[in-house]
């Protein structure tokens, strides 16, 4: 017996029922037997596809160790293969796990839909996903039916109408060069300009779980505009459409679009660029050397000007000052030029000027002093406060054509200061180039005349027609000349003087100062205290003296 393998010793035997048994027929000496050993036996058999209980070989190891007699002892069965269906509580989905069979039947395709009966389910049958768990005799929970979730309303959208509004950049001319101070336009609306177009919310899309049970969307929110949109309002004919009530810049805000009629800025740099903008401008800090602003309505500037051009449609407030540089020709009757330009068709109010070129169509007030400027308002130029001494002129020309007031006209160094005031100053401008022209035409028409009484006096030289030339540019000239001097008797007739024309020194004036009202002019040279110029029985009166004047420059 000493040969005898333990697996000879064990019978194994399925019983019509299924169910696995082995025999042990009591030997000695017995042979030792382990699982490794009990498991090729069943192979040798053909038992080994058969679902073994859980612990049954050790069982029979133990059993088999112990006893002296046969015994017969139950280790295991044949199974079908099982499957269990589940449904997810919100019957939007249904998983299949099968466990394989042991020695028994698969798990057929009809069982599942039986199942699938059973439950109800009926709709988001995913079949090929069965097939594939069948095929591959295992699944563990996986989904083969999905049922369709619904879609949510959307709610109301807001599509904004206002052009991109991209990174400025430097803007570069012809040559390739980029000029960092123009980064190109702000974005600016005009009244009745589309803004914003809104569309309604939608509905949503039913879903449908995997009973056939319809389950209701969400709807959308029909979300209105947004209420007390500045500057925006309704277009008429359409409702979901937002328009420019005024004309601004734009700024999108949290279902709409305000429009700011003015644009609010830190500073005005290369980082910000020229600007250019249809509306007011606020700047809270300075205006840097060589920028550029032009507005069509009010320039409000809380620091400093320094060396920079501002134009504006409206009035011109800068807090501090403007300090610009100014380069002379020589030419004592030329303008020098100004790098720095405040124009305003509105008043110009600054802190204090120097070296800076002022053109306002109303007023010019400086609250400290004017040094080395040009001023030009065609209504007053104050400077200073009233009663003080702070508000100087020292150099430069100030023009003005009802009322130039300071309390100190000139400087203790001397410097040429011309007060201008009595006409419009523009129109002298243009009397002045209209004399330029006159002159220059005169001389033309002088040396043509030379021309055609030498021809007059020599026939043999007239040649190539050059008289009848002569005599047709002769009359061409003439006409010219009569026109001119008509333009310049009406604008002489415009610039009448004022009756109450004035030149307030609170103070004193110095040397070197020169006062012109209308077509008078007075040159100080000596000190003199405060008191009124006006213009008294043909001629400049200062504190009832009566001035010596120069003759008239409108000439």
């Amino acid at each position: 017996m000493n040969d005898v393998s333990p697996t000879e010793v064990l019978v194994f035997k399925l019983s019509e029922d299924g169910k696995l048994s082995v025999t042990f027929e009591a030997c000695s000496p017995k042979p030792l037997l382990n699982e490794a050993m009990i498991k090729e036996a069943l192979a040798k058999q053909g038992f080994s596809d058969l679902f073994l209980y859980e612990n049954s070989l050790s069982n029979l190891v133990k059993q088999y160790d112990t006893a002296d007699d046969g015994f017969v002892q139950e280790i295991g069965e044949r199974r079908d293969g099982g499957f269990t269906l589940k449904m997810n509580d919100d019957k939007m989905s249904a998983s299949l796990t099968i466990s394989p069979p042991y020695g028994g039947a698969p798990t057929a395709l009809f069982q599942i839909q039986l199942a699938l009966q059973e439950k109800g389910i009926i709709c988001g049958i995913l079949v090929n996903e069965i097939e594939a768990s069948l095929k591959e005799g295992y699944a563990s929970e996986r989904v083969i039916a999905q049922g369709r979730k619904p879609v949510p309303g959307v709610n109301a959208q807001f599509q904004s109408l206002i052009p991109e509004i991209r990174e400025r950049k430097p803007q570069v001319d012809e040559h390739d060069i980029a000029n960092y101070r123009d980064l190109g336009q702000l974005i600016v609306v005009k009244k009745g300009n589309p803004l914003m177009r809104r569309t309604s919310s939608t509905a949503g899309t039913e879903g449908l779980d995997i009973t056939g049970q319809l389950i209701a969307p969400q709807p959308g929110q029909d979300i209105p505009f947004a209420s007390g949109l500045q500057g925006a309002e309704l277009d008429p004919d359409d409702s979901n459409m937002l328009v420019a009530a005024i004309t601004g810049q734009p700024k999108l805000v949290a279902n709409g679009v305000i429009v700011e009629p003015t644009i609010n800025l830190p500073q005005v740099d290369i980082s910000s660029g020229n600007v250019h903008f249809d509306g007011t401008i606020n700047i809270k800090g300075d205006v840097k050397d060589g920028m550029i602003i032009r507005a069509s309505g009010d320039v409000f500037v809380g620091g400093t000007v320094e060396a920079a051009a501002i134009e504006a449609d409206g009035n011109i407030v800068i807090k501090g000052g403007v300090i610009g540089h100014s380069e002379h020709s020589g030419d004592p009757s030329e303008i020098p030029f100004f790098n720095a330009k405040i124009i305003s068709k509105g008043s110009i109010s600054v802190h204090f000027a120097e070296n800076v070129c002022m053109e306002a169509g109303t007023d010019i007030i400086i609250e400290e002093f004017s040094m080395h400027n040009h001023l030009t308002a065609l209504n007053r130029i104050m400077v200073g406060k009233s009663g003080g001494k702070k508000g100087r002129i020292i150099g430069g020309i100030a023009c003005a054509s009802v009322l130039i007031k300071a309390a100190i006209i000139g400087s203790n160094a001397g410097f040429i200061t011309k007060v201008r005031a009595g006409f419009n100053p523009y129109l002298q401008a243009q009397l002045d180039k209209l004399k330029l022209e006159i002159e220059a035409t005169e001389k033309e028409l002088g040396d043509l005349k030379k021309i055609i009484a030498f021809v007059l006096a020599h026939p043999e030289k007239d040649r190539n027609g050059l008289l009848q030339k002569a005599l047709h540019t002769r009359e061409k000239l003439e006409t010219d000349e009569t026109r001119l001097h008509a333009d310049r008797a009406h604008l002489v007739s415009e610039m009448t003087l004022a009756e109450h024309v004035q030149i307030i020194v609170e103070d004193a004036v110095h040397c070197g100062v020169e006062i012109q009202i209308g077509n008078f002019i007075w040159k100080n040279n000596e000190e003199r205290g405060k008191g009124v110029f006006q213009i008294v029985d043909g001629a400049i009166d200062y504190n009832n003296t009566m001035l010596s004047v120069s003759g008239s420059t409108l000439r």
